[in-house]
Order: C-alpha cells, then sequence, then structure tokens
C-alpha cells in the first residue's frame, strides 16, 4: 500500500530518463525526492535573485532554488522574468532541494533585457 501511495505522488511530478542517465524533470518532483547527485535537466523562469549565485526558479509545477555560477551565465546577472534551460545536479542541503547548474543550454532574456542567447561550457 505504501509503494502505491508514493508510487501515486511521484506520478504527479514528472520525471523522464534520457540518454546518460540525465533525468528531464520539474520542480515537484525534485522537492518529493529526486535522490541528491542525480543529474536533472529543467527548464523555467527566473522568479527572484538570492545572493550568492542562487536564484528561485520556477516552472509549470511550482519553484525550486537555483546555484548558478556566473560564468557560465559570461558574468550576465539573471533577471526575474529571465527564461533558462540547463542540465544541473540535486542537492538536498539543510533540508532544502537545490539544483546545482552545470550547463545552460539557453538563456531568453527577460521582457526588458537582451535578446535570446545560448550559452555553451
Amino acid at each position: 500500500m505504501k509503494k502505491l501511495i508514493l508510487a501515486s505522488i511521484l506520478l504527479g511530478a514528472t520525471a523522464t530518463v534520457t540518454a546518460g542517465d540525465i533525468i528531464t524533470t520539474d520542480s515537484a518532483a525534485i522537492t518529493q525526492g529526486i535522490k541528491e547527485g542525480t543529474e536533472v535537466r529543467m527548464d523555467g523562469e527566473v522568479v527572484q535573485a538570492l545572493g550568492d549565485e542562487r536564484y528561485l526558479l520556477r516552472d509549470i509545477k511550482g519553484q525550486v532554488e537555483i546555484e548558478l555560477d556566473e560564468d557560465l551565465t559570461a558574468e550576465r546577472p539573471m533577471k526575474a522574468g529571465t527564461r533558462l534551460s540547463f542540465t544541473g545536479e540535486v542537492d538536498h542541503d539543510d533540508g532544502r532541494s537545490i539544483v546545482k547548474v552545470t550547463k545552460v543550454h539557453s538563456v531568453k532574456g527577460a521582457p526588458d533585457s537582451a535578446p535570446t542567447a545560448t550559452i555553451s561550457n
């Protein structure tokens, strides 16, 4: 019964295995228990800069905190409304779920910022 309940909860979150064991996922799946150290691919929109290279990201399932090194964005700060597509590693730190971004696939600027850019590392 417990397995059935857990499976039902996880079905509400999206997690699809792709090539190279990178999971295409969303914020709900990350906060509901994707294992620490798992590589994930996500898309979302920056809601808020939290300082120290951390941002709050929103997608269709909720919000998750990401850690985004400025080297990956060509030293360009991410404003609210900026859309990102990236790969990162899940980290459950002090009761919070964080995705540490390792590669940025694309950045679409906020409405009042520069046009779309693709950044590879």
